[in-house]
């Protein structure tokens, strides 16, 4: 595995091309795309600058808006063949989405249906160019709580969802946060292969995390706090042999306050103080 830079993730909006020599120089191995602001950029010249840098193209966040109208989705997913067409020709060959733990309008058959349904079709079109699909499950209880219609939010019921999709670049995204709030365990990693991971997401817990509420979205920096069971998280993905990208994700405004730069350094102090030997 390997560390990986997401400028969204950070609360900065910059292209590819802006960032990646500063990314190189603070210690990163790889960069996740915004795939609809860096295929702006000529392949050509994203290809030119990853083999100047040795970044890896660690991923991109799928551009579909899924849970929408009919007509939103199929707007989307008509454009999403030439994004996932750029990204495979720079060597990005990870892709992800989030799946939401509730509905208030659609039961969890109805739901599951309208994800399985959607999510295949964009699933087929990256499993042309050979990219893997990861579904993130969100798992802090106080998303469920108060809803009409509990959804999807642990490791088992997103790969359920993945096998009833039936396509084998169907795959799971790891975020620490919501892995611990879950309740999933170190023994949990023994139904997943390396090869079913698209990315793993690490970040800290501001308090007591079951008493956070997740919807305010500020967490800290991996190590910051230990309310997250992180060592235990990597232990898991060592066991496995997982050799894709780590990406920090705590959704800090400090970090949106500082310059990209002094960000990355922050950031990158944060991955070293857990990161496994």
């Amino acid at each position: 595995m390997y560390k990986a830079m997401s400028p969204g993730n950070i609360g900065h909006s910059v292209s590819f091309v802006d960032v990646a020599e500063l990314c190189v120089k603070h210690g990163y191995e790889g960069y996740w795309f915004d795939i609809v602001r860096d295929s702006a950029v000529p392949v050509e010249k994203t290809k030119d600058l990853l083999l100047q840098t040795g970044l890896k193209p660690a991923g991109f966040g799928m551009p579909v808006e899924f849970r929408a109208d009919e007509a939103t989705f199929e707007s989307d997913l008509s454009k999403l063949g030439d994004y996932v067409r750029y990204a495979s020709e720079i060597g990005a060959k990870r892709s992800m989405t989030w799946v939401l733990p509730s509905s208030e309008k659609y039961t969890y058959e109805e739901n599951f249906e309208l994800h399985r349904s959607r999510l295949k079709k964009c699933c087929e079109i990256m499993d042309e160019y050979g990219v893997l699909f990861g579904l993130e499950f969100v798992g802090h209880p106080k998303l469920r709580k108060n809803v009409k219609n509990e959804f999807i939010y642990n490791l088992d019921q997103a790969l359920d969802l993945c096998k009833a999709i039936g396509l084998k670049n169907c795959g799971i995204v790891l975020d620490v946060f919501h892995w611990d709030l879950a309740g999933q365990t170190r023994e949990d990693f023994k139904k997943i292969t390396n090869e079913q991971i698209a990315a793993a997401h690490i970040m800290d817990a501001p308090e007591d995390s079951i008493l956070y509420d997740p919807k305010d979205f500020s967490r800290r920096l991996p190590g910051e706090t230990g309310n997250l069971r992180i060592a235990e998280f990597f232990d898991g993905l060592k066991a496995i042999g997982y050799d894709g990208p780590v990406v920090v994700e705590p959704f800090e405004k400090k970090l949106a306050a500082m310059t990209f730069e002094q960000a990355l350094e922050a950031v990158m102090i944060s991955i070293n103080r857990v990161w496994p030997e």
